[in-house]
């Protein structure tokens, strides 16, 4: 365990974290904060949840104007900041983040969760776009069959997004064939949508499916003025190989990279749960392929 703790995650504490996320900036990576931590239910814990977050974004914001041709920005999860309690705590937690991160001109991501939750976390994120909020971001997952349906309730106020295939189990796709299908309608509605809009916003690909990331790049070769836009996610620890390679390529023509980089106490839960959820069959292979790349080249 304590090896996939140093393959998978940047470390326990903040300052290991930190010298990690600075070396990938230096070497003109983006990246997005990710501080381990899910289903936090009691208030106490919340409040101190929100309280490290808010210190955080005071430093991100110090590397954003360091860095400024890259993204330096915080990734939050909804059951981290009070959804697990009630829609009312969240709600106010993620517009307490929202206003910190847009004093200090950090890019606040909200990830995506359960199946039940995209209402709410929806609903949320719109409301903070209609106060002003611009520096705010959903994921989506395209495991999800009716991912369009909130897609378009989200471009309607130009609001940056992510998308993921889906590592979580509550989709009701289940072939891969299906998944990429809607992740690519999804993709290109979505960056239609910000090509002819007066507004843009991040239309950003995460995944490490070589093909995916392809076809995002193929609309940067058509049409110059969408690589600003684009954006190419991948996380810490996965495909580190691809990710060198792409950088260079990447740099070039003025597409971002974003690194997740997750970090935090709670590092054997969090390689718990995607054990749970990304490792089968089909999958081991690149399990196992990531450990070696990563111990060659993170480093």
């Amino acid at each position: 365990m304590k090896l996939l703790e140093r393959i998978y995650t940047a470390g326990a504490s903040y300052k290991e974290a930190a010298l990690k996320m600075l070396c990938l900036l230096e070497r003109n990576f983006s990246v997005s904060s990710d501080i381990l931590g899910e289903f936090t239910g009691d208030i106490a814990s919340i409040n101190s949840v929100v309280k490290e977050y808010c210190g955080h974004i005071i430093i991100l914001g110090y590397w954003q104007r360091r860095f400024k041709k890259q993204e330096v920005s915080l990734a939050v999860k909804p059951s981290h900041i009070g959804l697990e309690h009630s829609y009312g705590v969240f709600q106010k937690n993620l517009h307490i983040l929202a206003g910190v991160a847009k004093k200090h001109r950090v890019f606040l991501w909200v990830d995506a969760e359960k199946r039940g939750d995209r209402e709410i976390v929806t609903t949320s994120i719109i409301s903070e776009r209609a106060l002003g909020y611009d520096n705010i971001g959903q994921a989506m997952q395209c495991v999800h069959s009716d991912a369009k349906v909130f897609l378009e309730k989200l471009l309607k106020w130009n609001i940056a997004i992510r998308f993921v295939k889906g590592a979580y189990t509550d989709g009701d796709l289940k072939k891969d064939k299906d998944i990429v299908a809607n992740f690519k309608d999804c993709f290109w509605t979505a960056l239609f949508h910000f090509k002819n809009s007066p507004v843009k916003s991040t239309v950003a690909v995460a995944t490490h499916d070589s093909k995916l990331i392809n076809y995002a790049l193929k609309f940067c070769e058509i049409d110059h003025e969408l690589r600003p836009f684009i954006q190419i996610q991948m996380l810490y620890g996965i495909r580190v190989k691809l990710q060198m390679e792409l950088i260079k390529k990447l740099s070039a023509i003025g597409v971002n990279l974003l690194i997740y980089v997750p970090w935090g106490s709670d590092r054997v839960g969090f390689l718990k749960r995607r054990l749970a959820e990304g490792i089968h069959p089909s999958a081991m292979w690149l399990f196992v392929r990531n450990i070696f790349e990563t111990l060659r080249y993170n480093k």
